[in-house]
């Protein structure tokens, strides 16, 4: 039995969210591949580091019983199906897997490309229909029988301490120097499933039918060591890493008496800031410097609407503990976060987003995807104005406002990355991380030769991109 997992490109290139800028390694087919490596020879190809013809060209040398290929963007789905398209051409049995053809089943299945999608999370899911070599009786399936999709029952949410540790080493050798932020080498790592919140944009809670697990803090350290071999930074990725306190405060006690040294990144809530400081204390003592808050608003109105149980105060709140505490802090904010929104709104938001003090800024445009409130709410009301996936990026309008044309709301999204600077005043900023910490804090994490590599190539990068945007283009 041969398995070819495939990591897909996505065809969103913005102006301020260019490609390989930010590139995550594929940890999700990685966790797959680690579960059925030992019963099929097993594969991981990466489209953004090959292309379409090279994969192509893989799947016809190796031969792969089954093609699994992952889309957890909407915006992916057209190229997700392409890659399927050429995997049928050779004959492999073809397996969809992630948010995407878990929220639009039925959609997904219609495609003559689409033998077999996998809902919700597909560790043990994918390795039994590998070992039984049909999805037949599979929970967690639903595949194509005599022309008409076959549902099968829902495979209970596994202990995530049963997983084995993702199989970093299938990562092609080319991706050594594309993962992580322009040429700094991040890897990434999940201890956690689920979200115990419900906002309107956002899926997650059904994805993972409302139930949150998180694995023990052994497990979380074997692989942080893993990790370590080869990298020193690690992200978070949990869909909401702070959920249970007690879990945080004794991984971070974990990972201090390990003596591990790593840089760690990972999300937040802003009331969860507020709430629990004490916490956040000892995640700076772990090695913890970056933190990404999804603010979406600064309007209490619209993120009531969002359903996001927070307030705007938290907000400003969190920032100010966080900058004690030395973090930098990456914050989103939804540009439209209101169907009700106007020009004066977006140009408050603007505003109050130069004053906030935020170092990594970022904005959005409201989208509604599959499977959200947001999507349900918008459909009912006839607003949407796109139906093509690839639109669905967080960059291009997909609604109908009230008050904003589609053209008005690309203008502002523009505006906000040019009149809100990213770590402005970068030395004050820099001072304040130094206060905040012992010089011994990041002498243990950033005085070694990989580190420093990696702090030279991203500000080379970064210089060749600043000089490059403001090249007058050729008459």
């Amino acid at each position: 039995m041969k398995v070819l997992l495939v990591q897909p490109d996505y065809p969103l290139d913005h102006k301020y969210n260019p490609k390989n800028v930010f590139v995550l390694p594929p940890l999700g087919l990685e966790c797959i591949a680690a579960h059925v490596r030992d019963i099929a020879e097993t594969r991981i190809v990466d489209d953004r580091l090959h292309g379409l013809s090279w994969i192509g060209a893989e799947i016809q040398r190796f031969r792969p019983d089954f093609v699994g290929i992952s889309c957890c963007f909407s915006m992916g789905i057209a190229r997700v199906l392409e890659i399927a398209r050429v995997a049928k051409q050779h004959g492999a049995t073809t397996v969809l897997g992630g948010w995407h053809p878990t929220m639009l089943v039925e959609e997904i299945m219609s495609s003559p490309f689409v033998d077999i999608v996998v809902r919700s999370e597909g560790e043990l899911t994918f390795r039994e229909l590998v070992e039984r070599g049909t999805p037949v009786g599979v929970a967690g399936l639903s595949y194509k029988q005599n022309g008409r999709v076959i549902t099968n029952p829902d495979r209970p949410l596994a202990d995530m301490n049963q997983f084995k540790l993702p199989a970093r080493d299938l990562r092609a050798n080319s991706s050594r120097n594309v993962y992580g932020i322009m040429g700094y080498p991040i890897d990434i790592i999940e201890s956690s499933r689920g979200c115990p919140y419900k906002c309107s944009f956002c899926a997650i809670h059904k994805f993972y039918r409302n139930t949150y697990r998180h694995r023990s803090v052994q497990h979380i350290l074997q692989e942080l060591r893993q990790i370590r071999k080869n990298c020193r930074s690690a992200y978070f990725i949990d869909d909401n890493f702070m959920v249970d306190m007690r879990h945080v405060a004794r991984l971070c006690d974990g990972i201090i008496k390990a003596r591990l040294n790593m840089v760690l990144m990972t999300t937040t809530r802003a009331d969860t800031v507020v709430k629990h400081p004490e916490v956040f204390k000892k995640m700076a003592e772990a090695g913890f410097i970056l933190v990404f808050i999804g603010m979406e608003s600064f309007s209490n109105k619209s993120l009531e609407e969002l359903n996001k149980q927070l307030h705007f105060q938290q907000t400003t709140a969190a920032i100010k503990i966080l900058h004690d505490l030395g973090f930098i802090i990456q914050g989103n904010v939804i540009l439209g976060a209101s169907l009700s929104d106007t020009e004066a709104d977006l140009q408050r938001t603007i505003k109050i987003s130069q004053h906030l003090e935020v170092d990594v800024p970022t904005f959005t445009i409201l989208t509604p995807l599959p499977g959200t409130d947001l999507m349900r709410d918008v459909k009912e009301k006839d607003l949407l104005i796109k139906t093509d996936w690839r639109d669905f990026n967080w960059v291009t309008p997909t609604m109908r406002y009230q008050n904003l044309t589609s053209g008005q709301l690309v203008k502002y999204h523009l505006k906000a990355y040019e009149e809100v600077p990213f770590f402005s005043r970068s030395g004050q900023r820099i001072v304040r991380m130094l206060r905040a910490r012992r010089l011994s804090f990041y002498i243990a994490r950033f005085c070694n030769k990989e580190t420093i590599k990696g702090f030279v190539s991203m500000v080379v990068t970064g210089i060749h991109r600043f000089f490059n945007k403001r090249r007058p283009a050729a008459r």
